[in-house]
């Protein structure tokens, strides 16, 4: 994976919740135009490192390198602008806005609050996003708010994507649907993704680089031939 251009660097990172320390020294790299998968038990700091990625958590020691700008402790709004898109886990959308409103919303990240992706390539992406353009983000099933979620991340045309389990709680036809768009992002836009992943499945179909996290490490990692899989999922299955 080092070969290619690395987007994200994440170098010695430590980040606790109040005194409870929850990344030590976490490394972690993500090359353009791939997708990076952080798989691990729950609890062992997957869902903190995306939060501390975003500014949602302070960076006690260490650095987030985008390219080579160090974002960490920026503030959050700076962090989307600088081109990182967020699918936090549970997917966050606003129930009481329409589809429209909701991916309206997402032009907050775009430094012009100008679409980069078009709100009818996301209807391309998700047609039943267009279908249902006028129905209120809270009357979609699970599924469709993750896609919706999506969309509305991806239309300030970020360069990283960063997606907290995606496929939770979803069927799985549609996770099947979720990884066959992030695959075209990545090997038609060029866009990386930063996956944390709990389906072993699900996550081969998709990604190029794994990382495995316990306790706050990163202490496995391995391109998708040569990664462990039996070994991940005895450690997942624990």
């Amino acid at each position: 994976m080092m070969k290619k251009e690395v987007i994200l660097s994440v170098n010695k990172l430590q980040a606790s919740y109040g005194e409870s320390t929850i990344l030590w020294g976490t490394e972690l790299a993500v090359a353009k135009g791939t997708v990076t998968t952080v798989m691990g038990r729950n609890g062992v700091g997957k869902t903190t490192l995306l939060k501390t990625i975003m500014g949602l958590v302070k960076v006690k020691e260490g650095e987030i390198l985008l390219g080579d700008r160090n974002i960490a402790n920026l503030p959050s709004h700076k962090i989307a602008r600088a081109g990182i898109g967020y699918v936090p886990q549970g997917r966050e959308i606003l129930p009481k806005l329409s589809v429209h409103e909701n991916l309206k919303l997402g032009l907050e990240a775009s430094p012009d609050y100008k679409a980069k992706i078009s709100e009818e390539e996301i209807y391309t992406l998700f047609p039943i996003l267009k279908e249902f353009r006028k129905r209120l983000g809270g009357n979609l099933s699970g599924g469709q708010q993750q896609q919706l979620a999506i969309g509305r991340a991806l239309i300030s045309g970020p360069s990283l994507l960063l997606l907290d389990e995606p496929t939770e709680g979803i069927q799985p036809s549609i996770a099947i649907e979720i990884g066959n768009i992030l695959r075209k992002l990545v090997e038609e836009k060029g866009i990386s993704v930063l996956l944390v992943e709990q389906k072993i499945d699900f996550a081969k179909h998709v990604t190029d680089y794994f990382y495995f996290m316990d306790r706050g490490k990163m202490i496995k990692k391995g391109d998708a031939e040569s990664f462990d899989f039996n070994e991940l999922q005895d450690h997942i299955a624990v």
